[in-house]
């Protein structure tokens, strides 16, 4: 008798920890963002969405985010990158757009060897997020502002989708809903999104959360 109380009583309590578990889990959502400010807008906006956007910046280049993860980048503000990842539920990284447009400003030579250089390093930075567990991790596209080299925003936009399939995240598109749309961006001849451009990359995010059901 005492025996089945003991294994009543562990089985309530393996119950009771999972619930409790689960209403953590689901009230307190740790959503890092990563790389330039494409990842800066805060795309979901919930009270129970803790949103972390420490480690981007307007200026940030794929190298320059590697060196971040590779040697735990901390500031005065936030813990170090690597704690800051342990916890978080959710990453979105968007890194490259300033390699991208540096490259097109200055020469298109070799262009297909940078591009390719640019993924290898991304491989890199994905390596290093791999190291954690998290509900799901979105790799932000790369969208051409031009109706000029649409085969190199192709290109690297279709390596980058079959890379981010590897580690079993998800690749989302930002080409298909921010080129051509001149609209969506501050000014006509920068990449930088206005607020209705960052709106809709944020509806692309919100619908790909809702099968996790935490928002």
């Amino acid at each position: 008798m005492k025996k089945i109380i003991l294994i009543l009583f562990l089985f309530l309590l393996c119950i009771s920890c999972y619930l409790i578990y689960n209403k953590t889990k689901k009230d307190n959502i740790y959503i890092t963002a990563l790389g330039d400010n494409i990842a800066a807008y805060k795309y979901i906006n919930t009270p129970k969405v803790i949103y972390n956007k420490s480690f981007i910046n307007s200026d940030l280049k794929i190298n320059d985010l590697l060196n971040m993860l590779k040697y735990n980048y901390e500031n005065d503000i936030t813990p170090t990158i690597h704690q800051t990842l342990k916890k978080s539920n959710i990453i979105i990284i968007s890194i490259g757009m300033n390699d991208i447009y540096y490259k097109l400003n200055a020469d298109t030579k070799e262009i297909y060897t940078y591009l390719n250089n640019m993924l290898n390093t991304y491989e890199e930075i994905l390596k290093e997020i791999n190291k954690y567990n998290y509900i799901e991790v979105f790799v932000l596209g790369y969208y051409n502002i031009t109706a000029e080299n649409n085969d190199l925003f192709n290109y690297i936009n279709y390596k980058l989708e079959k890379l981010t399939k590897t580690y079993n995240y998800t690749y989302l598109d930002l080409n298909k809903i921010i080129h051509n749309h001149p609209e969506y961006l501050r000014k006509t001849n920068n990449y930088h999104l206005n607020e209705e451009g960052f709106n809709q990359i944020s509806t692309l995010i919100v619908e790909n959360l809702k099968k996790y059901d935490i928002i």
